[in-house]
Parts: structure tokens; C-alpha cells; sequence
């Protein structure tokens, strides 16, 4: 795990990459290289993070046999073993995944990322045909981002590296208009800068001759357009081995590995499992906690099931969270989830503490298996669809409550471009003469033929996950920890999408498949409750402890100047929040989350560029 930089083009000077390797030593604080090729039409720049092959010769950049392919990774290759028993031509000099990159690139070219199991982001350079190649993982676990001029391409694993070369910060409305209208934040490839692009998951971006293009090398829909025929215990079966295989990959590591547990369903799954599979050692299991009871969620763990496990509780305060706040919109460069973002952060520090430089976290299962209740209705109105309304209500008695949400469904009125879960989005609350309001909402592909798989699809691409991953990369990474998350390897996603979905939901009950396979192999746990939100006192904190920094922010002289927000009615929607304890918060951290990124990156002369 590290971070990657380069500019590849013409009329650029060496300073530039020395300040974006310098911009992200916290990705990679064990050592650094930088590499320009003899004509100056490329740069590339590493920070490295040391977690397979330790030895100095695995450090990036680095060179094929020939010396004319060069190459800096950010992640990780977790069947490197079994594709380096493919290439037996190449002479490998280290044990590390990252060689087993440029072997790949040798024999079969850029097409060799799809032999790839992993979590990457990497930039090769053919000096041969003078071409740069940068590629991300199927599921944009890994960060990259660039921006093109008419002389050369930038890219980094995190925008702040562009900015440090000399590209100007300025706010990309059309995004912050997605944000604040429709609580969207990761929905497409853009960012909230302007001219600073991400690559898409799953694509090759190709630099040659001063023009980009993009190629992709995975397409989900494709590969899993067809339902499988399997009983649900032969899919328990088989879901099972994928589970032991990839939890067995990414285990791969020669330096310590440890464990985000909560007390859910996937979290349970994930721990039994290493709990298996490391039998012989012991684990680091890492809870994020509060100190009033009720949003202590490690009370809830039964750590006796789990010998192997050594449990560890972080205690998030909240008058940490300005602090943190600040910390975090500079790692995070874009809005963040609030005080969850805040605490998962604080435990990653806490992490950090403890030498761990590898963790493992459960995430995924909800996108793949229906966990989000909101996702439901979908199902049922596939259901309607195939054999009737009159048969849906007879043998599904629970759809009736959401009757309403299903006829919206059918007859096209959902609002399927902002359905993630997220709620309170106040749009009065904008200033009404503000270009915001005009901005017409994002729409997102469907790409089955049900309404279930492709909300679905909408989560894993366009609205929960790639925030997620946004948000988990960059706090981990802000500490120097390489964060795995196991149920998103691609061969299970591939086989999830074709898992029937009757498996899926039952009763108004999502993952019902993963609950199934958690009884069968492990007949003493009895977690069976339904998929809960992260419960924090983010609300609570926001109406007492916190409320006097939030009225500093929203009576500052600068939010109130950007024009962004309706002030009086941002006031009085504040204090109406401090008396309703009913009241959703996310509209308050919207505010936060806006005026802490237009200080930190816009206001500030971070990096000696002209504002």
C-alpha cells in the first residue's frame, strides 16, 4: 500500500514531482523513490508503505529486466504466488506482488490486470512506445485521480498531490450541486474540483502522443447477466469457498495483520472466519466506541467465541471531533460521512499506536446481498412484475408497507438517482439564487433486467460504496495502514450477482443467504437481527457538545459570504434542530463538511499557487 505520482507530457519541471511525493509521505512512510526518464517526457513518484517483501530492492519505482518498463504501484496483488508459477521466463529479483506487475505487462500487456486478484492502482511507462498506462481495480478500492492540459497528464492516489504541482484548486459546482441536492458525493468521475478527474474502476487510461483514452477491462453486467440454477445450499456451498479463498488471500502479508470488528452481521462473519484461519496466532480486533452506553457498540460483541482475537476498544471523545474534523477534510478531500468518518479515523490512530500496518474490515455484503432496507421495495416489485400484484400480496403479506415505493417502481416515478439510504437532504436550506438550485440530478444506469440488481449495481458503483471506500482509504492511509476488505473480491461480486434473489431477501429481511451460511458454519452464533445503520451520538453531540462549534462555522463571515446557503434559515433550522431530538443531522454536517473543505482548500495558499 503506498502512493503513487507521475506527470507524463512536456513543459514540466522536476520540482513539481518532488512536492507531490512530498504531499503524500503518509501513504507511504517507510521509504521513497522518484524516477524521470532520460528525454523528460516522463516523471513518476513513490511513497512506499512496506507490507510484502520488505527489502529495499521491492521499492517503486521499479524496472523490468530490459529496464525499458517502469512502473509505481499503489496496493496489493493477492495471487502474486500463483501468477508468479505463470512466469517462469521472467527473472525475478525480489518475492514482492509489485514485480509480478511488470512480468505480467512483459507477456501479455495491459490486458494482464485482468489476471489480477487485488486492490490496486498503478502507472505503467513503456519507454519503448512512449505510453503511459494507468489502471485501477474493478471496484476502485485504490485511489486514482489526474488532470490533463495540452501538455502533459497529472496523477496521483490523492488530489492533493495534483495541487501540489502547480494545477489550481477551484470548486467543481456541478458536483457540490450533486452533494448538497441529492446527498451524492463519489457518484460519477468527478471530482469536487474542477479539471481533476478520477479514473474509472475497471478501465485502463491511456497517455500517448498528448491524448487520453480510456479502456475497460471489467464489466460486471456481462459476466453476471445470468441467474445461477444452484438450490441455496449449493450456493451456501459455494459462497463458502469463495469466502475461505479470498479471506486466505488476503491474509498474504509478512507484516502484522489485525481486525475493524463490529458487532454486525458481516463483521461476525469475517471474524469467524480468521478465527479459522488463523488458528495458531493471535489477532488485534480493533472496536470503535463512545463513552455513553448506548453507542457502545463493543458491549455488544461476544469476544468468547473469537479465542484468537485479542479485542481492543477506542473511545472517540467529543472534544476531539473539531480537531479531527479538520484533520480529516484535509485527508479526505471531499465531504465525509460525519461522526462514524470521525471515529473510524480515531480508531485507525489507535492502530497505528499498536505497530499494525495491515487491516482487515467487512465491508461489502450489504451491496451484494440487500442488507439496506431501502433496497427491498425493488424486490418486490420484481415480483409484481413476473407473476402479479394480486400474487405479490397474497404470498408476501410484509410488501404492503411498501406499497407506495413499489408502484413508484413500476411505473418509473422513484427516485432512483438519489435512493441510497441517505436522508434529511434540506434544499430550501440553499441560497435560492445560487446556480445549485438549477442543476439537473445525476442518472445512473440500469443495466439488468430487474429493478433489485440494478439498485444494486447503483450502490457498488455510483452512491454507497465508492463513498465508502473513498472515505476508508483515506483515513487508513492518513496513518499509514493498508485497509483490506476481503468481500470485495471481484470473484465473489461476480458470483453474487448471480445468486438468486429469493436467496437474498425473505420477510423483509436482507442477506438472508449470508445469515444462512453464518448458522450452517457456525451453529453457535445466533445474530440474525436485521442490517442497522453505524448507531453514533452524532445528533446528540451536535445538540450539546458540539453546538457552540457549529454555531462558530455557521455565523462565520465566510460561510456566510459564499452564497452557498440561505443564512437566516440555516440559523433557525439550527436552533430548531437543538430542541427536536427527532431530527435527522446529516443536513447540519453538510454545512460542516462545505465550509471545513472551502477553508481548508480553496481560501488557504496551501501550496503557493494563486487564489
Amino acid at each position: 500500500m503506498c502512493g503513487i505520482s507521475g506527470i507524463a507530457g512536456v513543459n514540466w519541471e522536476s520540482a513539481q514531482l518532488h512536492r507531490m511525493v512530498s504531499s503524500l509521505k503518509h501513504r507511504g512512510p517507510d521509504d521513497e523513490g522518484i524516477y524521470t526518464n532520460p528525454n523528460h517526457t516522463v516523471g513518476l513518484g513513490h511513497n512506499r508503505l512496506s507490507i510484502i517483501d520488505l527489502s529495499t530492492e521491492a521499492k517503486c519505482p521499479m524496472f523490468d529486466t530490459s529496464g525499458d518498463i517502469s512502473l509505481v504501484f499503489n496496493g496489493e496483488i493477492y495471487n502474486y504466488i500463483e501468477l508468479k508459477n505463470l512466469l517462469h521466463e521472467y527473472k525475478f529479483r525480489t518475492s514482492s506482488d509489485t514485480e509480478i506487475i511488470l512480468a505480467a505487462y512483459k507477456k501479455w500487456g495491459p490486458d494482464c490486470v485482468t489476471r489480477f486478484i487485488g486492490m490496486f492502482s498503478y502507472a505503467i511507462w513503456d519507454e519503448t512506445t512512449q505510453t503511459l498506462i494507468c489502471t485501477r481495480d474493478r471496484l476502485g478500492i485504490k485511489p486514482l485521480y489526474y488532470h490533463i492540459n495540452k501538455y502533459q497528464i497529472t496523477f496521483s492516489s490523492e488530489i492533493k498531490a495534483i495541487l501540489s504541482s502547480g494545477v489550481d484548486a477551484k470548486p467543481n459546482w456541478n458536483q457540490w450541486s450533486d452533494y448538497l441536492r441529492f446527498g451524492l458525493s463519489d457518484n460519477s468521475d468527478n471530482t469536487f474540483f474542477d479539471g481533476i478527474f478520477s479514473v474509472p474502476p475497471g478501465h485502463n487510461l491511456i497517455y500517448q502522443n498528448g491524448k487520453i483514452s480510456t479502456h475497460r477491462y471489467w464489466n460486471l453486467p456481462l459476466i453476471s447477466s445470468e441467474i445461477s440454477n444452484s438450490s441455496e445450499n449449493e450456493c451456501i456451498n459455494e459462497l463458502t469457498e469463495l469466502l475461505t479463498s479470498a479471506i486466505q488471500l488476503h491474509s498474504r502479508s509478512d507484516v502484522p495483520i489485525g481486525l475493524n470488528l463490529s458487532s454486525g452481521l458481516d463483521s461476525t462473519l469475517l471474524a469467524h472466519l480468521l478465527n479459522s484461519e488463523f488458528k495458531t496466532s493471535k489477532l488485534h480486533a480493533f472496536t470503535s466506541s463512545f463513552r455513553e452506553q448506548e453507542f457502545d457498540e463493543y458491549r455488544h460483541i461476544d469476544h468468547s467465541r473469537l479465542e484468537n482475537l485479542i479485542p481492543i476498544k477506542n473511545i472517540t471523545h467529543s472534544e476531539a471531533i473539531p480537531s479531527l474534523a479538520k484533520k480529516l477534510t484535509w485527508n479526505q478531500e471531499a465531504p465525509f460521512g460525519g461522526i462514524p468518518t470521525l471515529a473510524y479515523y480515531d480508531l485507525h490512530s489507535r492502530i497505528k499506536e499498536l505497530g499494525i500496518k495491515v487491516s482487515l474490515e467487512a465491508q461489502g455484503l450489504d451491496e451484494l446481498f440487500g442488507g439496506y432496507a431501502y433496497v427491498r421495495p425493488y424486490y418486490y416489485a420484481d415480483i409484481a412484475v413476473e407473476k402479479g400484484w394480486s400474487y405479490l400480496e397474497k404470498n408476501h403479506p410484509e410488501s404492503k408497507e411498501h406499497s407506495n415505493l413499489i408502484r413508484n417502481i413500476l411505473d418509473g416515478s422513484d427516485k432512483f438517482t438519489s435512493t441510497d439510504g441517505t436522508t434529511a437532504i434540506n434544499t430550501s436550506l440553499l441560497n435560492p439564487e445560487h446556480s445549485l438550485q438549477t442543476y439537473s440530478p445525476p442518472m445512473f444506469n440500469k443495466p439488468y433486467t430487474d429493478h433489485f440488481r440494478n439498485v444494486l449495481y447503483k450502490d457498488l458503483f455510483h452512491t454507497k460504496l465508492p463513498r465508502v471506500l473513498r472515505m476508508n482509504d483515506r483515513l487508513s492511509m492518513a496513518n499509514g495502514i493498508e485497509l483490506r476488505v476481503p468481500f470485495l473480491d471481484h470473484r465473489l461480486i461476480e458470483y453474487a450477482f448471480t445468486v438468486p434473489n429469493q436467496f437474498k431477501i425473505s420477510n423483509n429481511t436482507g442477506k438472508l443467504i449470508v445469515r444462512h451460511l453464518l448458522h450452517a458454519k457456525f451453529p453457535h452464533n445466533d445474530i440474525q437481527q436485521a442490517k442497522k445503520s453505524i448507531v453514533t451520538p452524532q445528533t446528540l453531540w451536535l445538540q450539546t457538545d458540539l453546538s457552540t462549534w457549529v454555531e462558530e462555522i455557521i455565523h462565520s463571515s465566510s460561510f456566510t459570504n459564499r452564497g452557498i446557503f440561505d443564512i437566516p434559515k440555516v440559523h433557525q433550522a439550527f436552533k430548531h434542530f437543538k430542541n427536536n431530538s427527532a431530527t435527522n443531522s446529516f443536513f447540519i454536517w453538510q454545512w460542516v463538511n462545505t465550509e471545513l473543505w472551502f477553508r481548508t482548500f480553496i481560501d488557504q495558499n496551501i501550496f503557493g499557487t494563486a487564489r
